[in-house]
């Protein structure tokens, strides 16, 4: 349905109900610095990407900065379960399309005052077609909203290790 494997997704589940020590799955990134405030990123055996910063904030602009990669990966994610949701239900989409936008405090970042240093006031705007009526769509939008990994992962303590 929609080009989604749902069988492949339904024996992953069918594995873990099986045997619940799957259910946790790791993942990882290298991130290596090259100059400046670039950076590297290598996951998988995928091509690696760069970071960066724009000018204002002592990069080069030469790539996107991590927190635009980060709320591109919180839209995706969003965008992602939302689909995959909908294709649960038999419902076919025609298009969906997912707006992201948040703000940073630049000064937090800067050190010039102390405060919340994540984004901010994130909004997510979600444009569907399918064949479902928009209450059921907007019923989906919802639970996708509360299923989704990544923008589930916005508000989780992180463990620092030195090495």
């Amino acid at each position: 349905m929609n080009n989604i494997s749902l069988e492949a997704a339904g024996q992953t589940a069918q594995a873990i109900q099986n045997n619940p020590e799957l259910k946790i799955k790791d993942w990882s990134a290298r991130i290596q610095w090259k100059t400046g405030v670039q950076n590297l990123v290598s996951i998988r055996e995928f091509d690696s990407f760069l970071m960066d910063e724009p000018v204002t904030l002592g990069g080069t602009d030469k790539a996107p900065n991590p927190v635009e990669y980060l709320i591109g990966a919180a839209g995706s994610c969003f965008a992602i379960t939302f689909e995959v949701m909908a294709s649960q239900k038999g419902i076919r989409l025609e298009s969906v399309d997912v707006v992201i936008q948040a703000d940073l405090n630049a000064a937090v970042f800067l050190g010039l005052e102390e405060g919340d240093g994540g984004i901010l006031n994130p909004v997510i705007r979600l444009t569907v077609n399918g064949d479902a009526s928009q209450e059921e769509l907007t019923s989906i939008a919802q639970a996708a909203l509360l299923k989704s990994p990544v923008l589930n992962s916005l508000n989780k303590e992180i463990r620092l290790e030195i090495l």
